[in-house]
């Protein structure tokens, strides 16, 4: 099923694996990229080839998204194993995303987890090398192969550069978070990414290329946006979820959208907790029943129109949540034992927020009349 852009292909320990809509750019620009190279390429590496260019590159872009599919799963495990908590992995034209909604807690566990990406390309960049040097015989199937393997090699040293949003920016902030603080760690691995920013800029100046110069960009913008959410928690870690959320009415999957729609007029509610047994597996909103006619409402099920989502717990510390929060736009609440208790909204954090006197960067500060 589609969800924001991005089209769920299978799940993994439970963790779906999603196809964002950019990959159709990037999946035809790297074929491109590689069909016209083919050739040239492996006439370097001393092979003669006799599959059409497009072979070759179709076949590398494929082995490429399935080399970031294994590089995120190694995250998404190691985050597991180690109390962190992951919703999906999404493959965009950039790369891929795991979308942790808790870290694991101990800066050596996280390290652990971001370092757990570029060493799996990197060892899948040695694995496909020795079967690339083992099918010599076979031209074709071993260029290949030198394909795949070379990109994962490049997949994991660019993913070792110390700067955000690259593992190695999580791998240096883990480790300095050891003494440090993960605050402190974090406004260091800022610095030394946007320091490589700007290296990166100067590549791109002096004749590197447009392309260096969009990684720049890329860094400088990973590096702000890694600093912004460390100062967002920080703002937000004294707070917890249960202390800005609002009382939801409930209803059940199995009801219908009529009996849901009275649940909220009865509540003065926008959004109800959607239950399935005792569980809460999602919401429903006013807006996903209104634009039926009486007849429908009557007909359809509340399964088939919520939207389903993992609850947050009320004693959740809210600057650990607030990213998921503002991802979804609204989340049900639920107490320790697990019965609702309630919904989060984005607005309940930027309320929490305004009133700490926080500002987003290039916001004006408020005046006093």
């Amino acid at each position: 099923m589609f969800r924001r852009g991005a089209l769920t292909l299978f799940r993994a320990r439970g963790v779906p694996i999603r196809l964002h809509f950019s990959v159709l750019v990037l999946v035809p620009f790297l074929t491109l990229a590689i069909a016209v190279q083919a050739p040239r390429i492996a006439s370097l590496a001393g092979l003669e080839i006799h599959w059409s260019g497009w072979v070759f590159g179709l076949l590398a872009s494929v082995g490429l998204l399935a080399s970031i599919v294994l590089h995120e799963l190694a995250h998404t495990l190691i985050a597991i194993r180690h109390g962190g908590s992951v919703e999906s992995i999404v493959l965009m034209a950039l790369g891929g995303v795991s979308q942790v909604s808790r870290m694991p807690q101990s800066p050596r566990h996280e390290l652990e987890m971001a370092a757990a990406g570029p060493l799996t390309s990197l060892a899948l960049a040695g694995l496909i090398g020795l079967a690339y040097r083992g099918t010599t015989g076979t031209p074709d199937l071993s260029f290949a192969l030198f394909l795949v393997a070379y990109l994962n090699l490049v997949l994991g040293l660019f993913n070792l550069l110390p700067a955000f949003p690259m593992d190695g920016g999580r791998v240096l902030r883990a480790a300095l978070a050891w003494k440090l603080g993960r605050r402190r760690a974090t406004q260091i691995a800022t610095v030394v990414g946007k320091v490589m920013a700007g290296l990166f800029a100067l590549v791109g100046l002096l004749g590197g290329g447009i392309w260096m110069i969009l990684i720049a960009f890329f860094v400088w913008s990973g590096a702000a946006q890694e600093k912004l959410f460390s100062d967002l928690q920080t703002t937000l870690s004294d707070l917890t979820v249960g202390q800005v959320q609002h009382v939801s009415p409930t209803t059940h999957a199995d009801a219908t959208l009529e009996e849901a729609r009275l649940a909220l007029r009865d509540g003065a509610a926008e959004t109800a907790i959607v239950l399935e047994g005792e569980r809460t597996v999602g919401v429903i909103r006013k807006r996903d029943i209104v634009g039926f006619p009486p007849t429908v409402q009557a007909r359809e099920r509340v399964r088939d129109h919520m939207v389903g989502v993992q609850a947050l717990t009320a004693t959740e510390d809210l600057g650990e949540s607030f990213d998921r929060i503002l991802r979804e736009g609204e989340l049900p609440v639920v107490d320790d034992e697990g019965h609702p208790s309630g919904v989060v909204r984005s607005g309940d954090v930027f309320r929490a927020l305004r009133e700490r006197g926080f500002r987003f960067p290039g916001e004006p500060p408020e005046t006093s009349a």
